[in-house]
């Protein structure tokens, strides 16, 4: 199931125990210019104070935990000589896990950012950010004072923004910021960060002109407020995790007619679950009786299909899009005659792991599943003519078993992304966990106690620049905020990469939350 079976304990990272250091980067050594995995120089690798702190139990870490790379970054010189040989600035960002990460809920995602410079630069600070946004774009055929005009509206949502400074000074809403010279060479800065205990929409880029990503950037500012250096964006799969249902029986009924009028037959499918796992497998009881004498069943074919679903609210009401992908098909052998009024048959296959993500809805798009039957019917004796009729049935797909509930720290206490107000939250790489806001460490409870007292008489209250600093992992935790932004411009021009084809419009609705 995408890795999610696999769990590793949680590794214990040497915590460093020295203050932070204000010295500049070093440039690592040469013979560790141009490997990809060399350490840090522990002079200028970034450290916190040992925190005491209570962690949380476990980890949903990768279980890949071999690091490799998702991006190549620009050639270096090889030979040892004169770093700037064939070299052009460059910023990289590497995951532990290389192309097989995969973000899910309470899991901390590792890295590191490599820094190439060729030559001597000023730089103010370095951030490694991270994002996720969910977009819908709509193609819309609109009347205006030319007649019927093409226009492409597309909204984005960005579901919460999380940035770490890796380097430099913090810009102050008080105070400008300083820079400094960092000489030419290759740096690297590890990072880790620790998604939240909530249930985003998964990845997905279906139907054309709807997607869900979870994007990472690096960027180091230049000096004076001007523009640096900026990584490309690293676009990582993400999973929620989506526990089954309990075992259930349940069964379908249906009637099949022919043009809305003529009955012809009455299915009955005896399903034992109503949830399924990729790689799980499903199986079924198919009943079926044709309702006239005259009428056979002549052959039975099925579809697991994989239906995506976009909607994006317009001037004229809501603009939907649907695309249906078919992930497993088939027939189902008749053991009985050719001449069949009646059937009794067993359908079972694997559900399979790929394109299969769990069923979910968000604002712009929806995911669901179904088995979908095509039926021929062979009607009279002599002079005998056929005809189709179909029928589909629901299943939802989640990605742990029901029984492996408790299997997972913390899973019952996972929330929905609209109900949690948490970020991803970057925190120092050498320890394992992000440590609690409220374990404040001895050292600062003093201090910080009769600061906020109030002053004794006859005594000056104490200045404000006395006050102790908190490390950052102490500091207030932003709460997640969500922001959208809306654009159209005609279609005439325009240049996209998918097609969007013509949207249909359902006047009049303009309710956001109505599937």
């Amino acid at each position: 199931m995408d890795a999610l079976n696999s769990l590793n304990p949680v590794r214990t990272r040497n915590r460093a125990n020295s203050a932070v250091s204000t010295t500049l980067p070093t440039p690592l050594s040469p013979e560790h210019t141009n490997h990809r995995h060399s350490q840090p120089d522990p002079n200028w690798r970034r450290s916190q104070p040992e925190l005491s702190s209570s962690a949380p139990s476990a980890s949903y870490l990768n279980s890949h935990p071999n690091t490799g790379s998702i991006d190549s970054r620009g050639s270096t010189n090889t030979s040892g000589g004169n770093y700037t040989d064939g070299l052009t600035n460059s910023l990289t960002v590497e995951f532990e896990g290389g192309a097989h990460v995969i973000v899910r809920p309470n899991r901390i995602i590792r890295g590191t950012l490599h820094l190439d410079l060729a030559e001597k630069t000023h730089v103010t600070r370095i951030q490694i950010k991270f994002r996720a946004e969910e977009y819908a774009t709509v193609r819309v055929d609109e009347s205006g004072a030319d007649g019927r005009v093409d226009w492409i509206h597309q909204t984005i949502t960005t579901f919460f923004e999380s940035e770490y400074r890796l380097f430099g000074n913090e810009a102050l809403p008080y105070s400008q910021s300083a820079w400094e010279e960092m000489d030419a060479g290759h740096y690297e800065f590890p990072f880790a960060l620790k998604f939240p205990n909530a249930n985003y929409p998964p990845s997905m880029e279906e139907p054309p002109g709807f997607g869900i990503r979870y994007i990472w950037t690096a960027q180091m500012d230049g000096p004076g407020l001007q523009s640096g250096l900026r990584s490309r964006e690293y676009i990582t799969p993400y999973r929620p995790i989506i526990v089954s249902t309990e075992e259930k029986e349940w069964t379908y009924r249906t009637t099949l007619a022919r043009d809305k009028k003529q009955a012809l037959a009455e299915v009955r499918g005896k399903l034992f679950k109503q949830s399924y796992c990729p790689d799980e497998p499903f199986s079924m009881q198919l009943n079926m009786t044709t309702l006239h004498s005259d009428c056979k069943i002549g052959n039975i074919t099925f579809k697991f299909r994989k239906h995506h679903e976009g909607k994006m609210l317009i001037q004229q009401g809501t603009a939907f899009r649907e695309h249906t992908r078919t992930v497993l098909q088939g027939t189902i052998p008749l053991t009985g005659s050719s001449s069949n009024t009646s059937l009794s048959e067993i359908l079972a296959f694997d559900i399979p792991t790929r394109l299969v993500s769990p069923s979910f809805a968000s604002r712009h798009t929806r995911v669901y599943y179904d088995i979908h039957f095509q039926v021929q019917f062979e009607h009279g004796h002599l002079f005998k003519s056929s005809h189709m009729a179909d029928f589909a049935i629901p299943l939802t797909i989640a990605n742990l078993p029901h029984e492996q509930l408790l299997r997972i720290p913390d899973l019952t206490a996972t929330q929905h992304y609209q109900a949690s107000k948490e970020c991803p939250l970057f925190f120092d790489p050498n320890l394992d966990e992000p440590p609690e806001p409220r374990g404040l460490p001895s050292e600062l409870i003093g201090p910080l106690t009769a600061a906020l007292m109030s002053p004794p008489q006859n005594e000056e209250p104490p200045s404000y620049f006395s006050l102790p600093s908190l490390p950052p992992q102490f500091e207030i935790r932003n709460e997640r905020k969500e922001r959208t932004v809306h654009m159209s411009k005609p279609a005439k021009g325009a240049y996209y990469t998918v097609d969007l084809g013509e949207s249909i419009i359902i006047r009049g609705l303009y309710d956001e939350s109505s599937w």
